[in-house]
């Protein structure tokens, strides 16, 4: 038996710009596609959408959406802001909880969509700059005062609305902003403290007016330690945000749900695959439903791979695609389970010209090759020998998740 007759394999190797939403059937597309974890559809249904609503007088908070690269940050906000904007894409949604939630905000928005590059000018001058443009496209003539003409930014975000308003009487004005993080850390001390008080600013002016704000970030920044001088301005940023947080949980059900889903048919083949197995694996049996839902990756790949450190731009999703499809037309071993586990992760690690730039990938990589070197040369079982290489893949990864590499485990 082939693994292609037990998975219904849909690659995710695109990566989803934020702007694609722009375009209507791409907008619908990823609306349809995207899949909804219980958990995930807890967080929009009692945090963001309510947050974004105004239709009932409540604290309403910027948002930021938290998830590592490749684990769906643009094409969440790309699906909000598109039912945002359009109602008609409501019926797409996949999950019964969210359609019922996002009724409050399909199509009551005109969305502003920017993606922040390489560029030194300050986060008010990005803003405010494509605010003015994107509303000129609307038919809305607003300019924003000069930064050092007034004493703070709320009167102009007033001032913008009243003028939004008068051609939009019934609608809000979302603003969606995407890879903000990368541009923080290119900024400096001063110049970080003047982002965060203008983002304090804008999360504030959302409480009294129908501005919305949302944003992806790869990492919490209210907990980053990288921006720990700046503690006091960023405190004051966090009580007037909310953050939606893309957890490991919500990445596996993608990958059971959409990457690699299953008919019951074929569950039923995957369990009778694996029990044999089981006796010889701590957790397998007790972990078997999740086993087989994310057959053939283990489990513990995803937990894994998500705590691995030094490596930027790590797609997990995109990764397991890779790997997926070299297995696809291959024959199930008959002589153990044949998942995807974690140390396969070494070879793509091991072969990415970027990562050997990081100093402590380097030495991982040098000192596994070592071990490598004795197990070819040196070790005495030859039967043995794949099964070592492997041990010694996974505890190279493994000693990528520590922080510290030097540190005993």
């Amino acid at each position: 038996m082939k693994y292609e007759e037990l998975i219904q394999f849909e690659p995710i190797e695109t990566v989803i710009q934020l702007r694609d939403a722009n375009e209507g059937e791409t907008a619908k597309k990823l609306v349809s596609t995207y899949v909804i974890s219980e958990e995930m559809a807890e967080r929009l249904a009692r945090i963001a959408i309510p947050n974004l609503q105004f239709d009932r007088p409540a604290d309403n908070k910027a948002l930021l959406v938290v998830g590592n690269y490749g684990t769906g940050k643009s094409h969440l906000m790309s699906v909000i802001s598109a039912i945002a904007e359009h109602a008609e894409l409501l019926s797409a949604v996949n999950n019964g909880m969210v359609a019922e939630a996002a009724e409050q905000i399909a199509g009551k928005f005109k969305v502003v969509r920017i993606e922040i590059g390489a560029t030194t000018m300050s986060l008010r001058d990005i803003i405010t700059g494509e605010l003015e443009e994107h509303l000129a496209d609307m038919g809305v003539a607003y300019t924003f005062p000069d930064a050092d003409q007034i004493p703070s930014n709320k009167r102009a975000f007033e001032e913008m609305m009243a003028a939004f308003h008068q051609e939009y009487p019934d609608h809000g004005l979302l603003l969606v902003v995407d890879e903000l993080l990368d541009y923080l850390r290119t900024r400096k001390d001063q110049e970080l403290s003047f982002d965060f008080n203008f983002l304090r600013e804008v999360g504030e002016v959302c409480k009294d007016l129908r501005f919305r704000f949302m944003a992806g970030v790869q990492e919490a920044i209210f907990d980053s330690p990288r921006f720990a001088f700046v503690a006091d301005s960023i405190r004051r940023v966090k009580d007037r945000f909310e953050q939606i947080l893309i957890a490991r949980k919500d990445v596996k059900f993608v990958v059971a749900e959409r990457l690699l889903k299953k008919t019951a048919d074929q569950q039923v083949k995957i369990r009778e695959y694996l029990t044999p197995f089981a006796k010889f694996y701590g957790q397998m049996n007790e972990r078997m439903d999740e086993f087989v839902r994310l057959f053939p990756v283990h489990p513990d790949y995803i937990d894994t791979f998500e705590r691995v450190t030094g490596v930027e731009k790590r797609e997990v999703l995109k990764t397991l695609s890779l790997a997926m499809k070299k297995l696809l037309d291959q024959e199930l071993p008959e002589d153990r389970p044949g998942l995807i586990a974690y140390d396969s992760y070494w070879s793509d690690l091991r072969e990415n010209p970027s990562a050997r730039t990081v100093p402590d990938i380097k030495a991982v990589i040098d000192c596994s090759q070592v071990l490598e070197s004795k197990i070819e040369q040196a070790f005495t079982r030859p039967a043995y020998k794949p099964m070592a290489l492997r041990i010694i893949h996974a505890l190279s990864v493994h000693r990528l998740t520590t922080g510290d590499i030097y540190a005993p485990l």
